[in-house]
């Protein structure tokens, strides 16, 4: 008898690949589902785009293994709902992370209503990370256990309701140890394809010219603006720099300098010292709970939670507390002075190896 039916988002790597094998070794009917989230020119060299080699390599899988296999076409929702949020944030000054984007707007949302629609019990992905279920019902995501894979940060828009629908069946594995050794043993062709390191639709990871040639015209040049005021030279676009940078900033100084704040309002590019960069705090919006609302409420409105935070996917967890502002933003106070908090990055929550929640940096506070 059937587990369930699952529809695994299959998007042509190894580790979804092996994500479809282990859920029907398991009993679970599946239906490997990749999503056409762009439409990008063919290689020259090979004729096929990487999008379609990318289905190619998935259907390949699914065929293997015996599962049926489709393609999504969300490339509207996509371009609405990833590709602008993006643009706009760095037109703003700010540092948007997409990929958390991605999995809140398509990967656990049209694509988990699609799977609805599909009559699926779950969604399963090949992320690093795990869940499961307390004795009081309610849902736990946890980190994965391979530090050096673990993905829970990216994941924290995963709400109650989301994780009773989701399966992550790497949770306990290593990436090279195990999965790779699954997907030889089972002769899938991608079991030695590379991982995918940048952002999927700007694959040669230049961000503003990406923006540049979607908005057709050059970035706005500027003045970049030492600590006193002083004008010490000029850029050629603020969304080529972004808080903490040290490199690449077109000026020449005595000694190490770092970009401090990107003004969008008056195109100008703000440079100082590395103390500079500290701060013991930082506000942010759109919060989202992973851990039960009412109980995370609760502990809020009981003075405030202890937890940990990040607000960078592989830094380590910084020891904190969470309030709630008259505004209804979060304010995070750190025990230790923190460097270099952007606003537009991703801050989450942690109690030991589980994820509470997060939000968008909005300002990051000297206090």
């Amino acid at each position: 008898m059937s587990k369930g039916r699952v529809l695994v988002a299959m998007s042509g790597g190894v580790d979804s690949s092996v994500t479809a094998y282990l859920l029907k070794q398991q009993g679970y009917e599946c239906v490997g589902v990749t999503m056409r989230l762009t439409c990008p020119a063919p290689d020259p060299a090979t004729g096929i785009s990487k999008v379609d080699r990318d289905i190619a390599d998935a259907k390949a899988v699914a065929t293997r293994i015996g599962i049926p296999h489709r393609v999504l076409d969300l490339q509207e929702t996509f371009e609405n709902s990833v590709i602008d949020r993006f643009v706009t944030a760095y037109q703003a000054g700010l540092t948007p992370n997409p990929c958390i984007i991605c999995n809140r707007r398509i990967k656990f949302g049209a694509l988990l209503d699609a799977a609805l629609d599909m009559d699926c019990d779950y969604i399963a992905t090949g992320h690093f990370a795990k869940t499961d279920q307390a004795p009081d019902g309610t849902w736990q995501l946890h980190r994965g256990e391979d530090p050096k894979k673990d993905q829970s940060y990216f994941l924290y828009s995963l709400t109650q309701e989301r994780l009773a629908r989701t399966i992550f069946p790497l949770a306990g594995m290593n990436k090279e140890r195990d999965v790779r050794r699954i997907a030889a043993e089972q002769g899938f062709a991608n079991a030695k394809k590379a991982e995918s390191e940048d952002i999927c639709f700007i694959p040669d990871g230049d961000y503003a010219g990406y923006i540049e040639r979607r908005c057709g015209h050059a970035a706005e040049p500027g003045d970049i603006v030492w600590r006193d005021g002083t004008v010490v030279g000029r850029h050629k676009g603020a969304l080529r720099y972004t808080i903490g940078q040290r490199k690449g900033l077109g000026v020449a100084m005595a000694h190490p300098v770092y970009v401090t704040g990107v003004d969008a309002a008056s195109n100008t590019v703000h440079l100082g010292e590395l103390e500079d960069l500290t701060v013991g705090a930082l506000l942010a919006n759109d919060w989202i709970w992973s851990a039960p609302e009412d109980r995370m409420e609760a502990e809020l409105a009981a003075g405030g939670i202890r937890m940990r935070a990040k607000y960078r996917y592989r830094q380590a967890d910084q020891p904190a507390t969470i309030t709630r502002q008259a505004d209804g933003q979060m304010k995070i106070v750190f025990d230790a002075p923190q460097r270099a908090v952007a606003p537009g990055q991703a801050v989450v929550i942690y109690r030991g190896d589980i994820v509470l929640g997060g939000g968008t940096v909005t300002a990051a506070l000297r206090e």
